[in-house]
């Protein structure tokens, strides 16, 4: 019996101390409110749209992708804890030709979110698993493609956590 309690009490050791008991840790920002940009990419106040959060988005007007590739937004945002984060997007896509975007945290290389088949509607996007310093940061969007609107970034540290709705800004 003593064996049997011991044994067990290795068992259940590991279960207490898991990573996925800790905390997801959440940063959501508004995309209308870069610390820089550059055309064409623009922000677009309150009342011009439906169904975004806070006082607009950004948008990169479609022009036929004549301007394809010019411009970007920079966003500094806090952290509260580093690590690794997984990188959301809500976007617009108006249609085929205009869906995804360039985006880069603290000098990484650029990644592309989007490519997806969801036009008409603002929906959460995937992006990758970025590198988060504790303290300030620096999220960089460039045009990828013309026709697009984004609305709100999100970063979480539960890998499989899945943003649904307007998400609620972090201070």
């Amino acid at each position: 019996m003593k064996k049997m309690k011991s044994a067990m009490a290795l068992i259940c050791l590991p279960a207490l101390s898991l990573p996925a008991m800790a905390a997801n840790t959440k940063i959501c920002f508004e995309a209308e409110k870069p610390a820089s940009i550059s055309a064409p990419l623009k922000k677009v106040a309150s009342g011009a749209s439906a169904d975004y959060s806070g006082n607009g988005f950004l948008e990169i007007p479609w022009n036929g992708n004549k301007d394809k590739g010019k411009g970007q937004a920079g966003f500094k945002f806090t952290a509260k804890k580093a690590g690794v984060y997984t990188l959301w997007a809500r976007t617009y896509w108006a249609q085929g030709c205009g869906n995804s975007i360039s985006v880069s945290v603290n000098g990484d290389a650029p990644a592309t979110i989007g490519e997806d088949g969801q036009y008409g509607s603002w929906h959460w996007l995937r992006g990758p698993r970025v590198q988060v310093k504790a303290g300030a940061n620096v999220l960089v969007m460039k045009n990828r493609e013309e026709g697009i609107k984004v609305d709100q970034f999100f970063l979480c540290t539960d890998p499989n956590y899945v943003p649904t709705g307007i998400r609620k800004v972090t201070k």
